[in-house]
């Protein structure tokens, strides 16, 4: 696929996590796609590394994420490159926790891989040690 295709599958990948539209998050994904969350997140049993499948996914950033974060949630691409097989966006996402409804912002690095106009690999990066602190204080009710 071009560069162009690509940069375009991230903006519509970001729109349908926007949405928490599973059928399309799967459908961008290849069959076995695999997602790289931090390490910070696999020690703290969050999630284990790599998370597998294009299905599994889309479960993941939809129905999953809301025992997170608010329905209501927003990430807005800051910068964005793609070329045939890779690409790159900084992302910040703004929402609200769901134990809390206290606002949430963060930014977040990804780094993709494409085959076949599909996202095959995801690699996420961000501020763990914000993030913990926020959903800790939220859990304990503080």
């Amino acid at each position: 696929m071009s560069a162009t295709t690509n940069q375009q599958l991230i903006r519509e990948h970001f729109a349908a996590k926007d949405r928490l539209d599973r059928a399309a998050l799967e459908s961008q994904f290849t069959a076995d796609a695999r997602w790289w969350p931090p390490l910070s997140g696999a020690q703290r049993g969050l999630a284990e590394r790599p998370i597998v499948g294009g299905p599994t996914l889309a479960e993941m950033m939809t129905t999953l994420s809301l025992k997170l974060y608010e329905r209501e949630r927003s990430w807005k691409i800051e910068f964005l490159v793609a070329d045939e097989h890779l690409g790159a966006a900084q992302v910040h996402l703004s929402t609200r926790l769901a134990a809390s409804g206290e606002p949430y912002e963060n930014l977040y690095v990804y780094f993709l891989r494409f085959e076949q106009g599909k996202i095959a690999e995801l690699w996420e990066h961000l501020d763990t040690a914000y993030a913990f602190a926020l959903f800790d204080r939220a859990l304990s009710g503080q």
